[in-house]
């Protein structure tokens, strides 16, 4: 493993065997190295591959306020996520729970504990998400010694959702999470009903309507060539096509967006077998 830059003692820029650039943490192990270097014979804690350069010059920003220990715990934390929920995390996650882990523990040292303003819609939401949140918050309080109030969970549910993807921006993150609470409250007053969140048809609408919301604010909108089957499930699921476009009319009015009849006829689909899920 060639040393390409030594961040601090604990920390090292290294190209692997294959050529790619890692970040390797591990105590000591960047003592008495220089750039070009061979490491060999030490002990790595931990391996991230980084493959944006900007994320780089944001770990070495990031080295200069937190400890390197913060970084391992978001590491270990974004393996558990990986492992219990099954997503990929993508490489920019790990400096911004980083950040948030740092900022968390000196928080809840001083005392100060806040909530999130949608914590009552993460829980619900992203319920499997906010369970591995609640066993990070454990293994916070184990490895730093400190009580971490139960509502951290909401902010690092957030930061796993904004995980997925090749994207890290947490505002786009909240906005989705707020347009989906939205959509949510439309079909329950439609409906009449509550809904099992916790159902395998509800984790599938929602999952469907964060990667259509995502596609909105992307600019992908898909194409009107469904004339035919939209006329089917117009006169198949009357109510739950009545449905898709309360939810279509409110989208277009509060966001200004072009909801194609192809995204209505996929919505009425879901929220059929939603409803039908009683």
């Amino acid at each position: 493993m060639k040393v390409v830059k030594v961040f601090n003692n604990n920390v090292v820029l290294i190209e692997n065997d294959n050529n790619v650039e890692e970040i390797v943490t591990g105590r000591g192990i960047g003592f008495g190295i220089r750039e070009g270097d061979t490491l060999k014979d030490v002990k790595i804690t931990q391996k991230f591959v980084l493959e944006e350069q900007a994320s780089v010059h944001e770990l070495e920003a990031l080295l200069q306020r937190i400890d390197v220990k913060d970084i391992e715990l978001a590491g270990d934390i974004l393996q558990l996520y990986e492992t219990e929920v099954g997503n990929t995390v993508n490489n920019m996650a790990l400096l911004g729970l980083a950040d948030h882990i740092n900022f968390a523990v000196e928080r809840a040292r001083k005392g100060m504990n806040f909530r999130s303003a949608l914590e009552w819609e993460i829980k619900q939401l992203y319920a499997k998400e906010y369970s591995v949140a609640l066993r990070a918050v454990g293994l916070m309080q184990q490895r730093t010694g400190i009580e971490i109030p139960e509502q951290e969970a909401a902010f690092i549910t957030l930061h796993f959702v904004n995980a997925i993807g090749t994207h890290n921006r947490m505002e786009e993150t909240i906005f989705i999470t707020k347009v989906i609470q939205s959509i949510s409250n439309i079909i329950k007053y439609h409906y009449g009903f509550e809904f099992n969140e916790k159902s395998f048809y509800f984790t599938r609408f929602i999952t469907h309507v964060r990667y259509f919301v995502k596609r909105q604010l992307d600019n992908e909108v898909a194409s009107e060539e469904t004339s035919s089957l939209l006329n089917v499930v117009k006169l198949q699921y009357e109510d739950d096509y009545n449905c898709a476009v309360k939810i279509k009319e409110f989208l277009e009015k509060q966001h200004g967006w072009n909801i194609s009849n192809e995204e209505v006829v996929y919505l009425t689909l879901h929220l059929h077998k939603l409803s039908s899920d009683k």
